[in-house]
């Protein structure tokens, strides 16, 4: 995801991660939202309901703040939340950008206080319609419909940043072999998203539904001494 030149792509690393449902969204943001420091910035974009305010949501969770209290800013442009009486603590700023197109249209959220300060993590729903105004050095999340509840996020970051998402890698989601239902790649049960999965696809070894084609040979067996 880049806009107006904002970003090079030659300099990003970009993570593709699938989520069921906004539970494990708010889970992803979550563990991003971990590794973030005070000046980052997110740049969300996607279709109407593919699940940017969850991510906030996520995000709110993950910095130790009552996700129920996050909501779209959609009328009130910029939203703050922050830990009742620990000064020290990150604030997390929701902004949402769609009905947002001119410099003093930003002059009016606080922007420039925003960019230049070192306290606030700002996630910005529709970063695109201020694209030329985000910092480059930024956390990229592109949303999209899979299914009813399925959605597909597209997570970038440039190189001096990717200590904030290089973690998902590890826990990138692939389909039980069983079931079709996604697992983390580092799952014990993996390749299957359960052990009740990884039974039933012993048992069908036992009634015969697979079958090797050819005869096995003592090479093929491992022995332990």
């Amino acid at each position: 995801m880049n806009w107006g030149g904002n970003m090079n792509p030659d300099s990003t690393t970009t993570i593709q991660i699938q989520s069921n449902d906004e539970r494990q969204t708010m889970s992803i943001a979550a563990s991003i939202a971990r590794h973030l420091r005070p000046g980052d910035f997110l740049a969300l974009e996607g279709p109407l309901g593919s699940g940017k305010t969850c991510f906030v949501r996520g995000l709110a969770q993950g910095l130790g703040l009552d996700p129920d209290q996050v909501s779209s800013p959609t009328f009130v442009l910029r939203h703050e939340y922050e830990k009742d009486g620990d000064p020290a603590s990150p604030v997390l700023t929701h902004i949402d950008a769609y009905r947002l197109s001119s410099h003093e249209d930003l002059e009016s959220i606080g922007w420039e206080e925003l960019v230049k300060g070192d306290r606030s993590i700002v996630a910005i729903e529709w970063a695109s319609r201020i694209a030329q105004a985000i910092p480059s050095n930024r956390i990229d999340v592109a949303f999209a419909h899979l299914d009813i509840d399925q959605r597909d996020l597209a997570i970038s970051a440039p190189k001096d940043m990717m200590d904030r998402i290089e973690h998902l890698a590890d826990t990138a989601l692939a389909r039980c072999t069983q079931c079709g239902q996604e697992v983390a790649s580092n799952a014990d049960t993996f390749p299957f998203c359960s052990k009740k999965c990884r039974l039933l696809d012993l048992g069908k070894w036992f009634r015969g539904d697979y079958r090797v084609s050819r005869l096995i040979e003592e090479d093929d067996i491992m022995f332990e001494e």
